[in-house]
């Protein structure tokens, strides 16, 4: 299937019937929310409940809902296409429960289902999940979620249903809109994950022995038994994904993204992840996240130049599959790396140039922003760095003591330890856990002669981000005591 963003047709405009269609169980609050940010939007809602009969009845009735009892048949396809079975509405749009709409989007939605809609059409919406703590970046996905309520469109699979099969038969095209469906925190919750991968997994168990091993079954299981911390089996699972999906599919790619994160933490993780990544780029050379994912594993190897080019492949022609789970802003992550590792290369005013560009074609990019205010701070450039801290949101947590955390930096860049001293421990003493304050405190105190405070900090550091090499690189520069000023003045500048 070939995506494609829908153009803005020019249509008769009418009211169409639109439903809101939902599959829940006993997830009372998580509906609720769902429903306050759709509600307005939908002229019928259905809610096809496979648990306790009476656990959402007052959510439903505040929302004029239509609930419809349904026994759990082990199948979520099943489910759906009960649900379909109560809709009267032209259009159907899907959430899940605990997914939510933006007023802007809901609105968006109904005016383009009123307006602009093709009765042979599915329409893709990207739905975007939270971020995962220790990830780089929230994921998302295009999924089909607003449908014409035509007889010859039912779900199909046990696990992870799918319309696509059912639209091809009819005739009918995909296409994806920009209208975006938040996943709710719950998504970052082990227990809940848990919970969701035996499930899963026992449906892929029942779907195998029904109808054999598919990509999708293989995929869906891998992640099952990946999110149950069992890393070798999702690397098998992953494995028989790629040779089960067809040549060059979304499929494929998936089960490539997933061998990568597989891999980590296995013996000689590092040399098999550039191996799998360099096989996944024969087949598809431009994918952003591959190269990004290559320019990480060869910089950690010290190949500086290889990862370069890899990351300004991804800046200037990476591309995203949306029937995979993509981290949501890679192409602002690719411009980032590009830059890192451009001024490693001794190229500072390039690498000035590629961050500036990029925020240009990214202006709402906090990311963007934090690492042109560090640019900045290290260059001494304090009216320029606090001027980019004054475009950043206005609802960003300590922003006044991210403010003394920069003034702090900028005199620690130029070596005024004493000066610096007061406003970073102000900064870190308000709450402020950027990495700009942590960074520049500790080598703050560090190069004051003041060891142990300089190592709290970097273990606290340490402790928010595991992940990060940054402060344990530091910790062992600073442990010589009083012998590393010169060593540490080296690694902050």
């Amino acid at each position: 299937m070939s995506l494609r963003y829908s153009s803005a047709m020019s249509k008769e405009a009418r009211n169409r019937k639109l439903t809101v269609a939902m599959v829940v169980n006993d997830e009372t609050e998580l509906i609720r929310e769902s429903l306050q940010s759709v509600g307005s939007i939908a002229d019928e809602i259905v809610l096809l409940n496979i648990g306790d009969p009476d656990a959402i009845a007052t959510i439903a009735a505040g929302f004029e809902a239509r609930v419809v009892p349904h026994a759990w048949q082990d199948s979520q396809s099943e489910a759906r296409n009960a649900a379909l079975a109560h809709v009267t509405g032209e259009w159907i749009l899907w959430l899940d429960p605990g997914e939510t709409m933006s007023a802007e989007d809901a609105a968006r939605v109904r005016e383009f289902v009123n307006s602009q809609v093709d009765i042979m059409t599915a329409y893709v919406l990207l739905v975007r999940a939270p971020q995962s703590p220790g990830s780089i970046g929230s994921e998302q996905i295009g999924q089909v979620r607003l449908q014409p309520n035509h007889p010859g469109i039912r779900y199909e699979g046990r696990v992870r249903e799918t319309l696509i099969p059912a639209l091809a038969e009819c005739g009918m095209g995909v296409e994806a809109v920009p209208f975006l469906v938040q996943r709710n925190a719950i998504e970052s919750d082990a227990n809940w994950k848990v919970q969701r991968a035996s499930r899963e997994a026992k449906l892929v168990d029942m779907e195998i022995k029904e109808s054999g091993p598919t990509a999708r079954l293989m995929i869906c299981m891998a992640d099952a038994v990946q999110a149950l911390n069992d890393q070798k089996k999702a690397l098998m699972f992953f494995e028989q994904a790629c040779q089960l999906s067809e040549h060059g599919s979304a499929e494929m790619l998936e089960a490539f993204y997933g061998l990568l994160t597989a891999l980590d933490g296995q013996p000689d993780a590092l040399d098999m992840q550039i191996q799998t990544c360099m096989t996944a780029l024969e087949i598809f050379p431009l994918d952003a996240q591959l190269l990004c994912a290559i320019g990480g594993y060869l910089q950690t190897k010290g190949h500086q130049e290889l990862a370069r080019r890899s990351f300004e492949t991804a800046y200037k022609y990476g591309q995203i599959n949306l029937e995979t789970w993509h981290i949501d802003d890679i192409d602002e992550i690719a411009a980032s790396c590009l830059a890192i590792t451009t001024h490693a290369g001794g190229k500072e005013e390039e690498a000035e140039e590629i961050l500036v560009q990029a925020l240009k074609e990214c202006p709402h990019s906090v990311r963007l922003r934090r690492q042109v205010i560090e640019m900045y701070v290290k260059h001494g450039r304090r009216e320029e760095a606090l001027a980019e801290l004054d475009k950043l949101p206005a609802d960003q947590p300590k922003i006044e003591s991210l403010r003394s955390a920069v003034r702090g930096a900028v005199l620690a860049s130029q070596q005024k330890w004493a000066s610096a001293r007061p406003y970073l421990e102000a900064a870190y003493n308000q709450g402020s856990r950027e990495a700009i304050c942590l960074r520049w405190y500790a080598t703050t105190l560090a190069a004051l002669g003041e060891v142990d405070p300089s190592r709290d900090v970097l273990q606290t550091w340490q402790q928010r981000e595991p992940s990060n090499s940054e402060p344990v690189e530091l910790m062992r520069a600073l442990l010589p005591g009083l012998k590393l000023h010169k060593a540490t003045s080296s690694m902050a500048g």
